[in-house]
């Protein structure tokens, strides 16, 4: 539905743009400097809201694709706004280099900005010493600063930048559209994974401004066909302002805005058959929740060792090990306030609970290499008994790793501190596996994690390490 909606949402103004091209008479003069002024200074405002916003919701700069795309926001409303502060007749008489230059410039660089977004940063930058991020966030917000100051005090300091040449003008249109294209194509690539609103919000923003830039380059000056960019720069940042908003209000926590956006490179990487994102992704999970942090490392080390005590050997303990890290990766854009509420939860959010494996086989079954532990990860919460779910399967027909992680899963829980209850010693938790042993778990697997408990010397809580190293 939300595919579709943006489909037609993105398709009303080429049809209109086509139309007023196509048919010259439809396309005539109007506008004044007064509506001008006053429809980009709204446009400016909104995306200064946005870039605010995505600051805000940061839990740190250091997070270089949520700087990037908030730059992208600065550097669009801030250029842009130059675009309307130099309309004659307020504070300046006549029309000034400024004028007719920001309007290009302001898609070029937030296309720039964009594409530094979704594409990959290597971790030495984000965790360097010499806090390289917050710097580039520094120097490209005085870069900005400099140009919106410069071509206030001297308007027409860009009369030689050649944007009245028509080869130029499609030059920087074909390059901005790429930008911008490439963008919005891996968000929109990240939505198909997450299904979070705010991912589809920012690709359909981009969307929009790479449809204004065609209005700007091929709409006759002053006409429908040259205003429509204008309206499209306010539903590009209407988009991704609304998106975001409903983010917040299903999640009822600001942060959900930057870790859906942080969450995308470390899906694009696993979707290209790289698992080092896996410890990554995790995180952005567990964020939701600290008082299950590294919940998801415990769980593969539990599974690691019934697996090695049932005789897996390398490969299908590598999967094993695998699917364990992998298994709530469903929670992806559960809100925050269900995982860490500490009653009893409705029906309604029971329900969204327990569409989490689906979601995750989902995910996992679009992932480069990964479709083998799909069918694992999406029957972790299946019963032996077969009152599980989601598919309610009953003993065999459950894959045995995930019956495997099913117990490993459940001793964490029960050995973790909850907001509801206190951790279990580990001699309670092992008895309470066995008495629901041949109902809800598998007895056998069961029997396995018991005595790796007493050969492998496995602790209750194990200390963080690379888990999928150790299954070699």
């Amino acid at each position: 539905m939300a595919l579709r909606a943006a489909a037609v949402a993105l398709l009303i103004p080429l049809l209109l743009f086509a139309t007023l091209l196509l048919v010259p008479g439809f396309d005539q003069p109007w506008g004044t400097f007064a509506f001008h002024f006053y429809v980009v200074s709204a446009a400016s405002l909104l995306a200064a809201a946005t870039c605010a916003l995505l600051i805000l919701s940061a839990r740190s700069i250091r997070e270089t694709r949520i700087l990037f795309l908030a730059l992208t926001f600065l550097s669009l409303g801030t250029i842009f706004s130059i675009h309307g502060l130099t309309t004659p007749g307020y504070f300046y008489h006549l029309p000034s280099a400024a004028l007719a230059r920001s309007s290009w410039l302001a898609t070029l660089v937030a296309g720039f900005f964009a594409t530094l977004s979704v594409v990959s940063i290597p971790r030495v930058i984000e965790q360097s010493r010499l806090r390289l991020p917050e710097a580039t966030f520094a120097c490209c917000g005085a870069v900005i600063a400099s140009y919106f100051i410069v071509s206030l005090l001297f308007p027409d300091w860009l009369t030689g930048f050649p944007t009245r040449e028509e080869w130029f003008q499609h030059v920087l249109t074909a390059v901005t559209l790429g930008l911008l294209g490439f963008a919005a194509y891996r968000y929109l690539d990240s939505y198909l994974f997450t299904r979070l609103p705010s991912q589809i919000a920012v690709s359909v923003g981009l969307l929009f401004i790479a449809e204004a830039q065609l209005s700007l380059d091929f709409g006759a000056f002053w006409h429908y066909s040259w205003w429509l960019y204008h309206g499209l720069f306010l539903a590009a940042f209407a988009t991704v302002l609304g998106g975001w908003t409903l983010e917040l209000l299903r999640a009822r926590d600001a942060r959900s805005i930057a870790e859906a956006i942080a969450m995308r490179d470390a899906l694009t990487q696993l979707n290209r058959g790289r698992p080092s994102p896996l410890v990554s992704l995790a995180d952005q999970i567990e964020n939701h929740d600290l008082e299950t942090h590294r919940h998801v490392d415990r769980v593969a080390a539990y599974a690691l060792s019934i697996g090695r005590q049932m005789g897996f050997g390398t490969a299908r303990l590598r999967d094993l090990v695998l699917a364990a890290q992998m298994h709530d990766i469903g929670k992806i854009g559960l809100p925050p306030y269900i995982l860490t509420k500490p009653g009893k939860l409705t029906d309604a959010e029971l329900a969204a609970i327990k569409q989490h494996p689906g979601k995750a086989w989902e995910i996992v079954a679009r992932l480069r290499g990964l479709q083998l532990i799909a069918s694992i990860i999406r029957h972790h919460h299946e019963r032996f008994d077969g009152a599980g779910y989601p598919d309610r399967i009953a003993g065999d027909a459950i894959p045995l790793e995930a019956r495997i992680i099913s117990v490993a899963d459940t001793f964490d829980a029960l050995t973790s501190e909850r907001p509801y209850r206190a951790a279990l010693t580990a001699e309670d938790a092992k008895l309470e596996l066995l008495r629901v042993a041949g109902s809800q778990l598998d007895p056998n697997c069961v029997q396995a994690f018991v005595k790796s408990l007493q050969t492998q010397g496995v602790r209750p809580r194990p200390i963080a390490q690379p888990i999928a190293d150790s299954a070699a």
